[in-house]
């Protein structure tokens, strides 16, 4: 079987307590069969803990849904007391995920995770696969089952192809690979109000999504007041507001550089297109990249809860002026992407009823 994965994915470690964020909060964290028969055979006191701690397969979080064994400084009391081996999987694996696609097995890091995101977005040039050899069982296809699935690989890989030709300008790759053009920027919706409230039928994860959602909607309706003026005064004889929408902020707020959305776009793609084989909804499904690719860039700093007083202007962030404080900015700017892209991935990726909501709504 061949193994895939991108470049990026041997090099990801944890980074433990050096973390802003912890994936030991606000998950439910089950507990598989082989490990609860090592936490069975621990003895002493932490022994007792492990096992008080347990409860119909989960561990029992604590008040904010604070894994039980997490500690003051975000370090897990099962890695420091039993060490690695001791984790059970989905502590052991996350943010790791696998997919299998015939004799394709595929590996990631999800976006959910801030440091699987930074190197993500620290590549240089177009996000690139590793292909190797594995020991690992493939999946037994029909010859009709086969091809399809062929067909669906050769499509994703012309998008891959197509989204890492830095030699055509970034508007032309994003044509070929989604149809997309400049005419609707918050495509495959019609306007950054559409963005909202695709957004608003999912359903929460908690209260940290609850407040970016209602961060986003007070910059989606000022926009519309300020449009509304705009159309009321042209409506009166007066000329109309040039960039009313850039007035309003609705438009690219200007964090992402073009390497990092065009890496950011093909490893959505890489990460969901080709379910459509088990789930059907393949252009829902491609199109889910460019919607969560405009959500993240209309709306990067609500999603990540920053100011607009902590950066300048997004062509000062992204290096264009001269900036006496640069590396600030660029570690502000750094930050803004990688909190904004972690709890939408959080929101969406991870919860099986909201994928569906979003790509039913796009699919066709």
């Amino acid at each position: 079987m061949i193994l895939r994965k991108p470049d990026f994915y041997d090099t990801f470690k944890c980074i433990a307590s050096q973390c802003t964020d912890t994936c030991c909060v606000g998950w439910e964290i089950d507990v598989d069969r082989n490990s609860q028969e090592v936490y069975n055979k621990v003895a002493g006191t932490f022994g007792e803990k492990l096992r008080a701690n347990i409860e119909d397969g989960h561990f029992k979080l604590l008040p904010h849904d604070r894994c039980p064994f997490l500690t003051g400084v975000n370090l897990c009391e099962i890695y420091t007391n039993l060490g690695e081996g001791a984790l059970c999987d989905i502590c052991r694996e996350h943010p790791r995920f696998v997919e299998v696609y015939g004799n394709v097995m595929e590996r990631g890091l999800g976006l959910c995770c801030e440091e699987a995101t930074r190197l993500l977005l620290a590549g240089n040039g177009p996000l690139a696969f590793v292909n190797e050899e594995c020991d690992e069982p493939e999946d037994e296809l029909s010859e009709d089952d086969s091809e399809i699935c062929n067909e669906v690989l050769y499509e994703r890989e012309y998008i891959f192809r197509t989204l890492a030709d830095f030699d055509k300008p970034f508007g032309n790759r994003l044509y070929d690979a989604f149809g997309y053009t400049g005419d609707k920027p918050s495509a495959p919706l019609n306007d950054a109000r559409g963005l909202y409230e695709l957004l608003a039928k999912t359903e929460s994860f908690g209260p940290a999504w609850d407040e970016a959602l209602a961060r986003i909607k007070a910059r989606v309706d000022a926009a519309g007041a300020i449009q509304d003026a705009a159309q009321s005064k042209t409506a009166s004889g007066v000329k109309n507001i040039v960039g009313v929408e850039n007035a309003a902020g609705l438009q690219d707020e200007g964090y992402f550089s073009e390497t990092e959305s065009a890496r950011l776009l093909a490893y959505l793609v890489y990460r969901h297109y080709a379910k459509c084989l088990f789930e059907g909804r393949e252009d829902g499904k491609r199109n889910f990249a460019l919607f969560f690719w405009n959500a993240v860039r209309f709306f990067t700093r609500e999603l990540a809860d920053i100011p607009a007083s902590e950066t300048n202007k997004a062509s000062e962030i992204n290096g264009i002026a001269e900036l006496n404080s640069a590396a600030h900015e660029k570690q502000t700017a750094q930050r803004v992407k990688i909190n904004a892209i972690k709890i939408l991935s959080r929101q969406l990726e991870y919860s099986e009823e909201n994928m569906e909501i979003i790509e039913k709504e796009l699919d066709g």
